[in-house]
């Protein structure tokens, strides 16, 4: 189900709504910036709270480095993107061996070594709400170099044998979705930056950052997917900035 997207650089075209709540608590946000020592931390968390609850009914544009092969593009053009964990994994695993793509001892290795099932990475999808090049390669460069996802590489990009068999399989990519700001996890971070960007559009200087990354802990429908971006596209090296790093993500 698609929701009416807020573009999160361009506070002029935010809902009507949500910019007369943020004005309406302007001037408690703005003293919470520069002299928080005048409020009680309460009415500041009520007020985010408030912004909270208002983004509940939006979406934000995100993208999701990856890298992924043609089936599995397919897949998440078509149905979406479901939640990363140790039973997901197996399967794209399995698929790979089906059609030859792995050995059954390169996949019974993989199987056995990874960190797909813990608690800090199962049933969390990330994005970033700015474009990814910002990131720069240090942010995002090891998210193309090794198929199956950082629970997967993680533990195997160093590895003589396995490094080489996950950087042979998929293509670098970049997923680009609609994310319903309802699939994040629960907590006001987005609503914190958003804030910020709000002071800034008012004249406010800082030097605090309003980049914003965060996990899905909901699938993203198939109709929330805007396209998965391939390299060597030129949107995929316009959105990653990839023509100035050390080392291509095809490398």
């Amino acid at each position: 189900m698609t929701r009416q997207l807020i573009p999160l650089d361009q506070p002029e075209a935010w809902p009507v709504p949500l910019l007369s709540l943020l004005d309406c608590y302007h001037e408690l946000f703005l003293n919470w910036e520069v002299a928080a020592w005048k409020l009680a931390p309460l009415a500041y968390d009520e007020a985010v709270r408030a912004v909270g609850d208002a983004l509940r009914p939006y979406s934000v544009t995100g993208w999701h480095c990856t890298r992924l092969t043609d089936d599995e593009i397919t897949q998440i053009v078509c149905s979406g993107m479901q939640l990363p964990d140790g039973a997901t994994l197996r399967r794209r695993i399995h698929a790979l061996v089906t059609v030859g793509q792995l050995t059954a001892d390169a996949s019974a290795r993989l199987v056995a070594v990874n960190q797909a099932d813990e608690s800090n990475r199962a049933g969390r999808l990330w994005f970033c709400f700015f474009p990814p090049r910002r990131a720069g390669e240090h942010g995002i460069g090891r998210f193309f170099r090794h198929w199956g996802g950082e629970a997967l590489y993680n533990l195997h990009e160093n590895d003589p044998v396995t490094s080489p068999i996950l950087r042979a399989i998929g293509t670098p990519c970049v997923v680009e979705a609609d994310v319903p700001v309802a699939s994040l996890a629960p907590g006001h971070r987005l609503a914190m930056k958003l804030i910020r960007i709000y002071l800034i559009s008012h004249g406010y200087e800082t030097d605090e950052p309003v980049e914003h990354e965060d996990r899905c802990v909901q699938p993203i429908a198939g109709d929330c997917i805007r396209r998965v971006i391939r390299y060597p596209e030129p949107d995929f090296l316009a959105i990653t900035g990839c023509t100035e790093w050390r080392h291509l993500p095809g490398t």
